[in-house]
């Protein structure tokens, strides 16, 4: 007899979270075959995966003999992504091709929706195990045949699913602005949704996917009308648990650039939200991330309240993955309560707002190490027990972890090799760098220093190997780069530079230090500019054969020292530091900030000479020693980069670096820009705005960049926009048709460590930093080549913002400009004006170079009495190609 057989289609789209499908077949079984099934379902829903493997394995040889194939082909793809989540990928491959086998087999059929369910379930589970492989562009085309597939079948969830995992291959591909053009697609498609319930599933999903590739005001929008339009008390506590997601990533964006106090507003609500989802769906998730929050925010008294209360709750849970990751999650929080921690060997995110905190409130009791150490226990004992190797080697690492801090190095390292190994059987290199960064820490406590080298190093490149997937990994273990992958970097290149037994760093430790220093400089603008800058980067560049008139200088700044590491032309590499907290250089670079921009030209000369004292001083007898060295060429870390190298004030001589005959240069990354000379031609397209404007609840006021517009317009050919005529369709015009070697925007701007404010104001909108990379890359499209500079001029960097020049390094890369000239303050119209024109006039003399030209420029207004103060003349600075 034919039966309706209800099957939840469970290989859930790798960018979604617990997306279930319905698909009907019809089909001739046994009720045994049916019973089966739907016990294989329950166990993978509470993600049993091993038991659900062994019930589908006795039922799909039941549809075979019975001539079943299309659900039989239903079962292998379920089969495939039981056997992924437990990484076992050549069983997993060879489901999901016996699956995609059968369907095709049927296509000949007249296909049947039952026929284009089942196809496009098959093909999501085939694009997960190719993007679980890391073979990006396969797993894009696949999802490409899955959204065409689900549009067949009438699935509009799965055409939303599948739309998603291609924006997020698309970004993990470097591809960004085709993922905008993907996410603005679904958010079309979600427009005209009549049905309440799927339209808010939709959005719940649109609204994290928006999240994740940092589109955060509008996630919130998303989630917020989620939460609006759900039906019943799970849809609606699921959206307010993403939306409380949302704020508490808003708030550690504000923080991050010194935002505070809006940073502690956003935290309010998503506890806010938190507590309602907990509310609404009696949810384990929503109260850990409540716990997780109060813990982050110092609230200890509230955070010893809730934790109790959430033990009982995960030891009511069945086995599963969602237990041990609760129980992990758990365990965490409790861990980062604790004062008594090396906060080194673990991750609490915002040490130092999370210790200041907990140091003002009134001494409570933490939960004991035993306590915590017994959570973690139960969670590898029911990941063995479920056979789910990924959560077992996060539970053996993460106790590995709770060993190290007690300092049980013996037992720690035991276990983190453990949970290593098992990372390495299953081919989770998001795992895997985790436990070799802890092995490397653990050698380095005993002492063993060559095998933590070694051990960090190999943690570096496996990162590099997933850092673009990171984006999208599993929000249980949540990647944060600030926290989980810059210290990384640090710590070997401390381990590379520290003196063992009084020796001196070899050079091949000095050259892997630049190489360390250089990758995190990548990885920082890849986080911020959320895409894969791989294909732009050269990575094979010499140093050597760049310019023999160049000397390569790398400040680095470590917890108890600023380390220099410098390259001049036919030498070895050379190095020197100084032991100086990392607090204290930081207090110095941000009080010398503050005097440049209050025009205290005393304070800055005095605040300088110390950083000169720190990065050149013990450099000036080898830059004597070389009459080749013609330009400083400066790989910044941290605050350093939001200082103009310029300003740096040399006691002995009574000058400012810019009055030494070196010219200065910046790169963000040493590999990102290609440092060859070019015979170029001074073509200029010019656009500024002039008048006040009101942009996005902005008020900007009136700046005089006709007269600076107009002087380079007297100096070389050029093409000008002036307010109304400076769009971003005008832009885009002259670029795709002019030719222009140079483009020269004198307007608002801003550069911030949050891509969303970072911008550029054109006539009437305001640019992000994406859509001014568009404009930019399109435009050379109908030109002869990459634009050779872009100048943004009356631009600024956002106070408080430690890495607010990232917004200028992203937008110096992504434009495939090859310099980038840039204010780090915005100045006064008439300095910048007489600047402008003394840079143009000699950037158009034979044989100049864009660093030559800037500093004379700079010169001759510091000749100027009216503008000797730094505050004119040193915001300044090129990025990229100096020739």
């Amino acid at each position: 007899m034919f039966l309706v057989l209800l099957v939840l289609s469970i290989s859930t789209p790798t960018f979604l979270a617990q997306q279930v499908e319905v698909v009907f077949a019809k089909t001739v079984q046994t009720p045994n075959a049916q019973l089966l099934l739907q016990q294989g379902i329950k166990l993978y829903e509470a993600q049993q995966f091993s038991e659900a493997i062994a019930v589908w394995q006795q039922v799909v040889s039941t549809f075979a003999q019975q001539g079943d194939s299309l659900t039989e082909a239903l079962v292998l793809s379920n089969l495939s992504s039981a056997y992924q989540e437990l990484g076992q990928w050549s069983a997993a491959e060879d489901a999901i091709a016996k699956s995609l086998n059968l369907l095709h087999n049927l296509k000949d059929l007249t296909p049947s929706q039952t026929y284009w369910e089942i196809q496009a379930k098959a093909l999501n589970t085939q694009g997960s195990l190719e993007w679980a492989k890391g073979n990006l562009e396969e797993a894009l085309a696949t999802w490409k045949q899955t959204t065409a597939t689900y549009a067949k079948a009438g699935n509009h969830i799965g055409v939303i699913g599948s739309s998603l995992n291609q924006a997020k291959a698309l970004q993990a591909l470097g591809l960004s602005h085709q993922a905008e053009k993907t996410l603005a697609q679904i958010n079309e498609i979600l427009n005209f949704e009549s049905d309440p319930a799927l339209k808010a599933t939709g959005l719940l999903h649109f609204g994290n996917a928006l999240r994740r590739v940092g589109k955060l005001a509008q996630s919130r929008q998303v989630l917020a009308q989620s939460v609006e339009i759900a039906i019943g008390s799970s849809a609606k506590a699921s959206a307010l648990l993403e939306l409380g997601n949302t704020e508490l990533a808003l708030s550690h964006r504000a923080i991050a650039i010194g935002k505070n106090q809006e940073g502690i507003e956003h935290a309010q609500y998503a506890l806010k939200f938190y507590q309602q989802a907990s509310e609404l769906g009696r949810q384990i998730q929503p109260q850990l991330n409540q716990l997780s929050l109060l813990v982050e925010t110092g609230q200890k008294s509230q955070a010893n309240k809730l934790w109790p209360q959430i033990q009982q709750s995960i030891a009511n849970l069945p086995p599963s993955r969602t237990a041990i990751y609760a129980q992990l999650n758990l365990a965490r929080s409790l861990t980062c309560l604790k004062l008594d921690i090396d906060t080194k060997a673990i991750s609490c995110i915002n040490d130092e707002q999370r210790e200041r905190l907990l140091a003002q409130t009134p001494a409570q009791p933490s939960p004991s190490w035993p306590e915590i150490a017994k959570i973690l226990a139960t969670s590898v004992q029911q990941a063995q027990r479920l056979q789910d190797l990924r959560a077992e080697s996060y539970a053996l690492g993460q106790m590995g972890e709770l060993y190290e801090l007690t300092k049980q190095w013996s037992d720690a390292q035991n276990l983190t090799q453990k949970a290593l190994f098992i990372a390495q059987e299953i081919l989770a290199p998001e795992i895997r760098y985790r436990w070799e960064w802890q092995l490397g820490r653990l050698l380095e406590k005993q002492k063993d220093t060559k095998g933590a080298i070694a051990s960090y190093t190999t943690a570096v490149e496996t990162l590099k190997s997933v850092r673009s997937d990171l984006f999208t990994i599993n929000p249980d273990v949540q990647f944060s780069f600030r926290d989980q992958a810059e210290p990384l970097y640090r710590e070997l290149v401390d381990l590379l530079l520290s003196n063992q037994g009084n020796v001196q760093p070899s050079q091949e430790n000095l050259k892997r230090a630049i190489a360390n220093i250089d990758s995190l400089q990548l990885a920082e603008l890849e986080n911020f500019l959320g895409c894969n800058l791989t294909q732009t980067v050269s990575l094979n560049q010499n140093l050597e054969q760049v310019s023999r008139q160049a000397a390569f200088i790398y400040p680095i700044i470590l917890k108890d020292r600023l380390e220099v590491i410098f390259k001049l032309p036919g030498q070895p590499i050379g190095h020197y530091g100084h032991l100086v907290q990392q607090a204290v250089v930081e207090k110095t670079l941000e009080e010398l900030r503050t005097a440049l921009l209050g025009r205290n030209a005393g304070k800055v000369r005095k605040i300088s000479q110390q950083v000169y004292e720190w990065l050149l001083e013990p450099l000036e007898s080898h830059l004597q020693k070389s009459n080749e060295i013609e330009t400083l060429v400066f790989v910044l870390d941290g605050n350093l980069r939001n200082i103009p190298m310029s300003i740096l004030y040399d006691s002995k001589t009574n000058k400012y670096l810019i009055e030494k005959k070196y010219t200065l240069a910046l790169l963000p990354n040493a590999q990102l820009f290609d440092i060859r000379t070019k015979p170029k031609q001074l073509k200029i397209l010019g656009a500024g705005i002039s008048t006040a404007l009101e942009v996005e609840n902005r008020r900007f006021d009136p700046i005089n960049t006709t007269a600076e517009l107009q002087q380079i317009k007297q100096v070389a050919s050029s093409k000008i926009l002036i307010n109304s005529e400076f769009t971003r369709a005008t832009l885009q015009q002259n670029l795709k048709s002019g030719g222009f070697s140079v483009v020269h925007l004198a307007t608002h701007g801003n550069f911030s460590s949050d891509p969303e404010q970072t911008f550029i104001l054109a006539y009437g909108e305001l640019l992000k930093s994406n859509d001014l990379n568009n404009l930019l890359v399109s435009g050379k499209q109908g030109a002869s080549g990459a634009i050779e500079l872009l100048v943004l001029s009356a631009c600024e960097t956002a106070e408080g913002d430690s890495r607010a020049t990232l917004g200028l390094a992203g937008l110096a890369v992504k434009s495939g400009a090859r310099s980038t000239l840039a204010t780090l303050w915005q100045v006064s119209d008439e300095s910048t004006v007489k600047l402008m024109g003394q840079f143009y006039k000699q950037l158009n003399q034979p044989g100049m170079s864009k660093a030559q030209a800037l500093h004379r420029a700079q010169q001759a207004l510091l000749q100027e009495p009216k503008y000797q103060n730094p505050y004119y003349w040193a915001p300044y600075v090129l990025v990229g190609n100096w020739f």
